[in-house]
């Protein structure tokens, strides 16, 4: 009985390392008829605090598409915006009033730190207007929205952000070899 209780506290204990899946770090719904237009060259930015380790998808909640020119997407440390941790460029809109996913690349030079908060931007490669949606009720507490350099500390972008964490080790417990033995 002992032995089948080691072996089940072991697969316990490597699932995550197997099951890999994608974590929400900010997932905020278009609310109503809250719905907005950023003047041209203007980006679109919601300020979030880093949950995950790795971020895998960004999805713009996409307004008006009449104007067929591609978005861009870029994730930086709100702290040195130089620091570029994300990004995916020319991504097209193929209709009005939906969720527009970016799989993004990320940039081996900058680490994404748990804690910290980050820019993801939202722009157009024309430089023409961005419709887009927000939530005025700020479901999220702990960033804000920003649009042409005007801030709305009261506002959430619709967006979602997911990405992956890192796999859970035993020693991330404390844990020595001497206890992950089976005798």
């Amino acid at each position: 009985m002992r032995l089948l209780t080691a072996i089940a506290a072991m697969l316990v204990m490597l699932m995550p390392a197997v099951v890999s899946g994608n974590t929400k770090a900010y997932d905020v719904s278009p609310r109503g008829n809250c719905v907005a237009v950023a003047p041209p060259d203007a980006d679109v930015i919601q300020y979030i605090r880093n949950v995950v380790d790795e971020l895998t998808l960004v999805s713009f909640w996409v307004g008006d598409t009449i104007d067929t020119s591609s978005y861009n997407v870029v994730v930086a440390d709100s702290a040195h915006p130089t620091h570029i941790v994300a990004y995916k460029y020319g991504k097209k809109a193929t209709q009005c009033w939906s969720w527009l996913q970016f799989e993004l690349t990320t940039n081996p030079a900058y680490e994404l730190v748990r804690g910290r908060t980050y820019s993801v931007t939202v722009s157009r490669t024309s430089g023409t207007a961005i419709s887009y949606a927000y939530d005025p009720t700020n479901p999220y507490k702990y960033g804000s929205l920003s649009v042409g350099g005007t801030a709305h500390p009261d506002w959430d972008l619709a967006l979602r952000v997911t990405g992956l964490m890192r796999p859970v080790e035993a020693t991330d417990w404390g844990a020595t070899a001497q206890f992950l033995t089976l005798a």
